[in-house]
């Protein structure tokens, strides 16, 4: 059985022989993911959120609403939702942010490795510069926030 080193260094030398396309898609297709589990997992709670802030009790959008319409809570709006609407109900106007966050995190991750890769390409192999770290992920951020801003509006 090889050394672990021996395993790492193996990897890297696969993925430096890889096609220049499929160097591509190991540097999207996590960001992709991401962006997907993001949203798959937060949106419930982001609906919810926003059906407190319209007819949550109190609110003006709940005045003269039936009292089945109106939420007292987080748990009575998932009980209300799930009742009258079902399980999708929480899913409810997914589609965008899962665009928008699919294209983000898809442009993130290729921004932030060859950034990092340009500003460390002196350095010895397996060593990093913190600076090069925070200058990847400022460009990166910077990339993410200029195809963001439209979905988020």
């Amino acid at each position: 059985m090889p050394a672990l080193g021996q395993m790492e260094n193996a990897t890297l030398m696969e993925v430096e022989h890889t096609p220049p396309v499929h160097k591509r898609m190991l540097d999207i297709l996590p960001g992709v993911s991401g962006g997907v589990a993001r949203i798959m997992v937060g949106q419930p709670f982001d609906t919810i959120k926003t059906r407190l802030q319209v007819l949550g009790k109190g609110t003006i959008g709940a005045a003269g609403m039936p009292a089945d319409m109106v939420y007292s809570s987080g748990m009575d709006c998932v009980k209300k939702m799930m009742k009258a609407e079902g399980p999708t109900a929480l899913y409810k106007g997914t589609i965008a942010p899962l665009l928008g966050n699919m294209v983000l995190l898809g442009i993130h991750f290729p921004t932030f490795n060859k950034t990092r890769a340009y500003l460390e390409k002196d350095l010895p192999a397996g060593s990093f510069s913190p600076s090069s770290i925070l200058l990847a992920g400022a460009a990166a951020g910077a990339a993410g926030s200029v195809v963001s801003t439209p979905t988020e509006l």
